[in-house]
C-alpha cells in the first residue's frame, strides 16, 4: 500500500469487489448461532479472517511482480466471484425470507461493476504482454519479472521540479480565466475544477485513500437502498396506527407525493452525509512528537476505523432524523391539528419564549454596544470616506452600570445559554462523527479520541514514506551509489576503458583534496586552544565530542604562506576559515 507507482484503479476495483462482504461484517450476529458472547466474538474474529484470505490472491495478483502470470491467474479468480456474484442474484434476488423486492440486485450492482473492472484490467495487462511478446517474437514478456527501481514518480517528479521554480501546481482554469471563446468541452472542465474538484498534475491518491472511500461509498450506498426499499413499508405502518386517516376509494395521501417526498428526502440525506464525510485536511498533523510505535500501530487502524466510523455514523444520522421527526411530530404538528392533547404545547412554548427572550437580549445589547463604542472616519486612495467602529468607549460610567445590570441578567438568560450548547453539541457531534479530521473532544483531550488519533498518525505516516521530496532525493542518492554512478557511466561513455580512464580521474582527484582538508582542520585545532585542550584522535577524522560552545561568535584564521608548512597542496595565497559555534562541518 506504499508503493509510489501502484495502480489506483486497480486498487479501486478490487477493493470495491469485496464491499459487499465488508458489508456483512455489520449484520454478522444473524449468521452466528447462540452461544456466549466471548464465542461469537471469536466467531466474528474468525470470520474477517476467512474473508480476508478469500480476497487476498486478488491483491496478490495486482501486486505481484510476476505481471503476466499474476494477470492470468488473477483473471480466473475474478471470474470466478464474478460468477458467484451473478449467481447470488439469480438465485436470490430478494435477499432472502426476510428481504425486500429486488433487494439483492439493487445491493449487487456497484459490486458486480468492480469484478467487471477488475477482470477488465486484467485482461488489458495480459493482452498487453501477448502483443510485447509477439513483436519481441521471444517469450522473455511472458516471464520477465518486473521490479520497481525508482521510489519516484512522475508525478513527484514533477512537484519537485515546480517547488523548485516557483511555479503554479496546477493551470487556473475557472470561467474568469477562459480566453476568447472556449468550446463547451472547455466550459465543462472549467465547472468541474471551480466547483466540485481541482486536478493537481503532481498529485497521486494514496491506495489507501482509494479503497477506504470505496469502500465507504458502497457500503453506504447498500445502506441507503435498504432504507429507500424499506420506506415502502412505512405506509403499512401508517394505516395500521391511524386507520382513519385513509379510507377506501379516497386516500388522503398522494402516492406520488409520498414518493417525491421519499426521494427528496433520502437524496437530501445522502448530499448532506457526504459533504459531512468527504473532506480531508491533510495539514492537519500533531504537533507533539509521538512514539513510532504508536504512530504505526494507529495508522494501520486508520482504514478500518474510517469506514466503521461512516457507515455507523450514516445509520446514527438516520436514527437521530427520525427520532427527530417524531418528536416534531407529537410536539407540536399532532398538537396543532388536535391529534393529541394540546397541554404539551405548553411546555414547547415556555421553553421557545425563553429561548426568543434570551435573542432578543441579546440582539439589543450588540445594538447597545454599537452606540457606545467611537467610530472613525477615514478617507481611502480614491478619496471616499470609511466609517469604521473602534474598540474604544464614549462614555465609561454608563458601560459600568450596564455591565453591573447584565451581570445579574445573565445568571438567569445563561441556562438557556448553556442548553442551546449542548443540542448544538449534540447536533454537531452527531453529523461530524464521520469525519475523522475533526475531533470530537475539547482542545486537550485529543488523544482520547481514538478515530481522531487514527487519522493524525495516517498523516504522519504518509507524509514519512510518501513525501515527493524525500522520494526523489532518495532516487538522487541512489543513482550516485558507485555501482549506480559506474552503470550511468557505460550508458555515457559506451566503453569500459573510458569508464576505467574516468573512475581513474575522480579518484586521483579526490586524493589530492584529502590532505588539504585533513591539514586544515590540524591548523585549525592548532589555533584555537579550548579545542586543543580536548582528547582528539590522531586522525582528526571524528570531532563528535568536541565542544566548541566557549568559543567567540565567531573565530578567523588567517592562514599565510609563510604559515603552512610545504605540504604539496595548491592553496590560495591567504584563507580565511569562519567558524560558527552550531556548525561543525567545516571541522569535519
Amino acid at each position: 500500500m506504499l508503493d509510489h507507482c501502484s495502480d489506483n484503479f486497480g486498487y479501486m476495483m478490487s477493493f470495491g469487489s469485496i464491499a459487499g462482504y465488508c458489508y456483512v461484517l455489520f449484520n454478522i450476529r444473524g449468521l452466528l448461532s447462540a452461544g456466549p458472547a466471548w464465542y461469537q466474538t471469536l466467531l466474528i474474529m474468525l470470520y474477517v479472517l476467512v474473508i480476508g484470505f478469500l480476497f487476498y490472491p486478488l491483491f496478490a495478483c495486482l501486486t505481484t511482480s510476476w505481471v503476466f502470470v499474476g494477470s492470468i491467474l488473477g483473471l480466473g479468480y475474478c471470474t470466478f466471484w464474478l460468477y458467484v456474484h451473478f449467481m447470488l442474484v439469480i438465485n436470490c434476488p430478494n435477499g432472502g425470507e426476510n428481504g425486500l423486492t429486488g433487494q439483492e440486485i439493487a445491493k449487487q450492482i456497484p459490486v458486480l461493476v468492480c469484478t467487471i473492472g477488475l477482470a477488465f484490467r486484467y485482461l488489458y495487462v495480459l493482452i498487453r504482454n501477448s502483443i510485447r511478446a509477439i513483436k519481441a517474437r521471444s517469450a522473455g514478456p511472458f516471464i520477465e519479472r518486473v521490479e520497481r527501481r525508482k521510489y519516484g514518480t512522475p508525478y513527484n517528479i514533477q512537484y519537485v521540479k515546480n517547488l523548485l521554480a516557483g511555479t503554479k501546481l496546477y493551470q487556473n482554469m475557472s470561467f474568469d480565466a477562459l480566453d476568447g471563446e472556449p468550446s463547451w468541452k472547455t466550459k465543462i472542465r472549467a465547472l468541474l475544477r471551480q466547483y466540485i474538484y481541482v486536478n493537481d498534475p503532481t498529485l497521486k491518491y494514496s491506495p489507501r485513500i482509494i479503497g477506504i472511500f470505496t469502500v465507504a461509498l458502497i457500503c453506504s450506498y447498500q445502506f441507503g437502498i435498504i432504507i429507500v426499499l424499506g420506506s415502502y413499508q412505512l405506509e403499512k405502518l401508517v394505516q395500521f396506527l391511524y386507520p382513519n386517516t385513509t379510507a377506501e376509494g379516497n386516500s388522503t395521501v398522494d402516492d406520488s407525493g409520498c414518493s417525491f417526498l421519499r426521494l427528496m428526502v433520502n437524496t437530501v440525506n445522502v448530499s448532506a452525509l457526504l459533504s459531512f464525510i468527504l473532506h480531508i485536511q491533510p495539514f492537519a498533523l500533531d504537533r507533539e512528537d509521538r512514539n513510532a510505535v504508536f504512530v504505526l500501530s494507529d495508522s494501520m487502524a486508520y482504514a478500518g476505523s474510517q469506514i466503521a466510523y461512516i457507515l455507523w455514523g450514516y445509520i446514527i444520522v438516520w436514527a437521530v432524523l427520525l427520532l427527530t421527526f417524531f418528536a416534531l411530530a407529537y410536539l407540536i404538528v399532532l398538537p396543532v391539528f388536535g391529534l393529541i392533547s394540546r397541554d404539551v404545547l405548553k411546555y414547547m412554548w415556555n421553553l421557545l419564549s425563553g429561548v426568543l427572550i434570551f435573542y432578543a437580549f441579546t440582539l439589543l445589547q450588540k445594538l447597545f454596544c454599537r452606540g457606545l463604542l467611537q467610530t472613525r472616519i477615514s478617507v481611502d486612495s480614491q478619496r471616499k470616506q470609511d466609517t469604521s467602529v473602534i474598540l474604544a468607549l464614549d462614555n465609561r460610567k454608563i458601560f459600568h452600570n450596564v455591565t453591573y445590570f447584565t451581570f445579574f441578567f445573565y445568571i438567569v438568560l445563561g441556562l438557556f445559554g448553556c442548553l442551546l450548547t449542548i443540542i448544538k453539541g449534540m447536533i454537531l457531534g452527531i453529523m461530524y462523527l464521520s469525519r475523522l479530521d475533526k475531533c470530537g473532544l475539547v482542545n486537550g483531550f485529543e488523544t482520547w479520541d481514538k478515530g481522531y488519533m487514527n487519522y493524525v498518525s495516517f498523516l504522519h505516516f504518509e507524509e514519512c514514506h510518501r513525501h515527493p521530496v524525500w522520494l526523489v532525493f532518495c532516487d538522487i542518492l541512489i543513482d550516485c551509489m558507485p555501482q549506480n554512478r559506474n552503470q550511468a557511466r557505460l550508458n555515457t561513455y559506451g566503453t569500459v576503458d573510458d569508464v576505467s580512464t574516468d573512475v581513474t580521474y575522480s579518484s586521483s582527484w579526490t586524493a589530492l583534496v584529502r590532505p588539504r582538508r585533513r591539514w586544515l582542520k590540524a591548523y585549525t585545532m592548532v589555533r584555537n586552544p579550548s579545542v586543543r585542550a580536548k582528547q582528539i584522535e590522531a586522525d582528526y577524522d571524528t570531532l563528535e565530542d568536541i565542544d566548541i560552545t566557549d568559543l567567540s561568535d565567531q573565530a578567523i584564521i588567517d592562514v599565510s604562506n609563510t604559515d603552512l608548512p610545504n605540504t604539496g597542496v595548491a592553496h590560495h595565497d591567504q584563507t580565511v576559515m569562519h567558524m560558527d559555534h552550531n556548525d561543525k562541518s567545516v571541522l569535519v
